[in-house]
This record gives structure tokens, sequence and C-alpha cells, in this order.
């Protein structure tokens, strides 16, 4: 396998996964998904807004102004269901003259909770509309005083990353293109982090190895359903894969702090769980080789600023995005999205323990369900625990080696994966537990340095994960008949 690869071999990993991904992808190359919320988010940028009129518009409702593809991808939206998770805010002026911003907690109630009204800075008070608002808004000075402004809901970076294409492109970006490259992109990294693990002694793995490890995390994780997709969601996994790895590779050994600090925080912007992450960094900081070592107090000074300060200002700027566009410094949204996951945060919060059990069904155990009709096999919309969708993961729980760096992915591990297991959102709808992205690449590493031969057992377990995930990455979104909620 080695030889056939040659000198180069990530730009080989490049170009295999790459072109699998976008024989998957197939039919959705033709043209963007309809969740377009990272081009919209860069048009607004470019715009020099926060804020986005795209949600109030139409298909049919072309203007001369308009950017190349906007009304074909509003079509595609509409199309597709409407505008989901879409952040809005209200913003109305009360009789008297005092103006409130933030949302009714209670729209579906029949009763008096239906008039509570949440502010953006915390306060509740009731709010009749239309009784209690003023009529003096509008080009006529008589309409009524509520407005609504909507954001994007995702942190900023992916939009960033795509204004040079929204420049040139307008809104006809193809989403599932960029996800697809960035997604071989991944895989390169992967592989160069593997064969970096080797070159600086933590193990002991040949190419040939790290060949099959980087296959098995491209094609046999859900990396692979979500690096075919396009679409917000799995988008924003698939850019926060790249920065995390870049970050780890930049952050082993503690070669180059400023830069694993610049991209780790480039990946919270990205997908915040990341953020948790930063142990990987500081575990080799302050525990290298697994002691405290206080004669290395210059060095902890010195590398720890150099890390930090990237940190501090990405993570300064972050909140001031935030508390912007909803007067918060740690909202990026979600708080003010509609449905059902509105009423979740409302009732529970955005991070609770009353999601654990469902979280970890989803995340680790769930099985599909068989039946005795066609097409005989379903998979829940929480998706397929990652023990069955990769069992290659079983490996962790029996390593043939203790390298000290393993104590650092675990932590990194750990400390990421509580985010999500606490989240509001099981990761619906899903083929297995998507926010594992957020740290499959360090689960990949401890395989690595877990020492186990790759013998035909375990490539066997490669291969069925491959299978599995092959299914879902051509099944999901597609032929909804496998999929139940």
């Amino acid at each position: 396998m080695v030889r056939k690869f040659g000198r180069k071999p990530g730009l080989w990993v490049f170009c295999v996964v790459s072109m699998v991904y976008a024989l998957v992808a197939w039919d959705r190359l033709a043209e963007p998904s309809a969740q377009f919320h990272f081009v919209d988010l860069a048009h607004s940028f470019m715009s020099g807004r926060l804020d986005t009129d795209t949600p109030r518009q139409r298909s049919s409702q072309a203007k001369a102004e308009d950017p190349r593809g906007y009304r074909a991808a509003i079509k595609r939206t509409e199309s597709a269901g409407g505008w989901n998770d879409w952040a809005s805010l209200r913003t109305l002026t009360l009789k008297g003259g005092q103006v409130v911003r933030g949302r009714f907690a209670w729209p579906s109630d029949k009763g008096e909770k239906r008039h509570l009204f949440h502010t953006d800075d915390g306060f509740e008070m009731k709010i009749v509309v239309p009784t209690d608002l003023e009529r003096t808004c509008g080009d006529n000075g008589r309409r009524l005083c509520d407005e609504r402004t909507h954001y994007v809901s995702f942190p900023p970076f992916p939009g960033i990353a795509m204004m040079p294409l929204a420049a040139v492109f307008g809104y006809d970006v193809n989403d599932v293109w960029v996800t697809i490259a960035m997604g071989g992109l991944n895989a390169v990294l992967l592989f160069w982090f593997l064969q970096l693990l080797t070159a600086r002694g933590h193990g002991s793995r040949t190419t040939r190895d790290n060949l099959w490890l980087t296959f098995a995390f491209a094609f046999g994780t859900v990396a692979f359903f979500a690096s075919v997709r396009g679409e917000v969601w799995f988008t924003a996994l698939i850019f926060g894969v790249a920065l995390n790895l870049g970050y780890m590779l930049a952050a082993l050994d503690l070669r180059h702090p400023m830069l694993a600090g610049f991209l780790l925080i480039c990946a919270v912007a990205t997908r915040v769980p990341i953020a948790f992450c930063v142990m990987f960094f500081a575990w080799q900081l302050f525990m290298p080789n697994n002691r405290w070592a206080p004669n290395r107090r210059d060095e902890i000074l010195k590398k720890g600023t150099l890390f930090a300060l990237p940190i501090i200002c990405g993570a300064v700027l972050l909140m001031l995005f935030n508390e912007a566009r909803f007067g918060s410094y740690l909202e990026f949204g979600h708080s003010y999205l509609s449905g059902g996951a509105a009423d979740r945060v409302r009732d529970h919060g955005m991070f609770s323990t009353h999601y654990l059990n469902l979280n970890l069904r989803s995340a680790l155990i769930t099985l599909p369900r068989l039946t005795s009709e066609a097409p005989y096999l379903q998979i829940s919309n929480h998706g397929l625990g990652l023990l069955f969708t990769t069992p290659l993961l079983w490996l962790l729980l029996r390593p043939a080696t203790s390298a000290p760096l393993r104590s650092a992915l675990w932590l990194a591990v750990i400390c990421a994966a509580v985010p999500g297991l606490l989240y509001q959102n099981s990761g619906w709808k899903q083929f297995s537990y998507r926010f594992a992205l957020d740290y499959m690449p360090y689960i990949i590493a401890l395989i690595a340095l877990g020492g186990r031969p790759l013998t035909r057992k375990v490539k066997g377990l490669v291969v069925a994960g491959v299978v599995i995930n092959l299914f879902g990455a051509i099944t999901f979104g597609r032929y909804a008949s496998f999929f139940y909620e």
C-alpha cells in the first residue's frame, strides 16, 4: 500500500478521500445545500452587518440588487421546509417609550404565559401584543412597533473563511464541495499528526499503520456521513476538525505555542466545545511525562503566555460579537431559535443533566431496529451509537502500551465530550453521534499510541466500520424509510 503512494502519501490521501466523498455525495454536487447559513453570514460581514434580512425574504421577490444566486438559495430553503436554526429577536416599543429586546418564551401557550417576554438582559415582563405597544413606527409613523431581527446562530469562523468565495460566487458557493474538500484535508492532517507521533518518539506505528488509521477515520467514523452533506451543521463540524487537527500539530511537544493558540481559538469560533481541548496543550505544559517539573517555570511562563495571547484576543472578539448581537457575551444565538429547541432551553437550560441519559444512549449504545417489513432495518434520528458504527473504538479498552502523551489526549477527549453530553440536542437528525467529531482525532491518536498491532481481526473492525458508515453516508438524507423519529 505504501509503495503505491510513493513519496507524497499526503497528496494521495487527499485525492483518495476527496474522490470517495465526491462519489458518495454524487447528486448533491450539482448545487449548494438548502442550509446556506455560513454563506449568508459571509455576505452580512461583507455588507458591514451582524444581522441578516434573508429569513424574511421569499424566492418570488427578486430585486435588481440581489447578489448572484440569492433567490435560488432562498427557494432551496423554502423547498426544504423553511428557516431552520436562524435566531430571531423581537424589539418592542412599549407605550411610554420603553424599548425592550428578547423573545416570548411561551408563544404556543393558550393561557397567560404567552404574554411573558424574556428580555436579552435577563428580565421577565408581561407584554400583551398589540395592546401594550406603540403605533408610531414605519414610514407613515402609524405601524405597530414590533420588529424582528434575524441572525445566523452559529459561531463566525466558517462564515469568515467563506468570504472570498462569497465575493466571487455570491450565494452560488457550493458548500457541498467546500465540505468535501475540508474532509479530504482533515484526512491529510490526521495522517501527518500520526506520522509526527512516530517521528517524535511517542509511538512506533509504521506509515502503513497510519494509513490504515487515517482511512479508518475518514471512512469508518461519523466523519464520512458528515463530510458528504454540506449544510451548516455538518460544515461547521468538518471545519472544526481541520482547525482542531491544526492545533494538535502545533501543540504537540509545545513546539509552536502561539500558532497552537491561534488555531484553537479559530476552532472555538467554529465549534465552541473544542475550547476544552485546551487540556491537550495544558497537560503537556504542566505535566510533561505525566510529572510536575518545578524547574520548568521559565518555560511554562514563556510558552504559556505565547499560547494564551491569541486565545485571549480571540475570546474578547467573540464575546464582543455575541454581546453586540444578543446582549450577552456568552450567547451565540441558540437561545433565540424557534421550535422545540427554544422550549427545551427555556425549561432546562442550554446545558443540563436532564439531557444526559438520551445523549449517552445516542453517543454510545443505540442500535438499529430490525423490522419484519421493508426496509427491514431502521435507525433512530438520534443516531446510532459510536460503539456500533465504529467498532475500532473497542481497542481503547485494551491498549498494549502506555505512552505518556495518552494522558493529554484522554484529558482532551473527556473534557470536550462533557459539553455535548449535557447539551440540549442529541445531534438530531444524524446517522451516528456527530458531536464526537469535536474529539474524534484525539481518539484515533489514542488508538495509534495504544500499540495494538493491526492484525487481521483489527483490520476487520476497520472494514466493518467502513461498511456501516458507507451505508450511513449513502442513505442519510436520501432514504427516509431507513430512519424513524
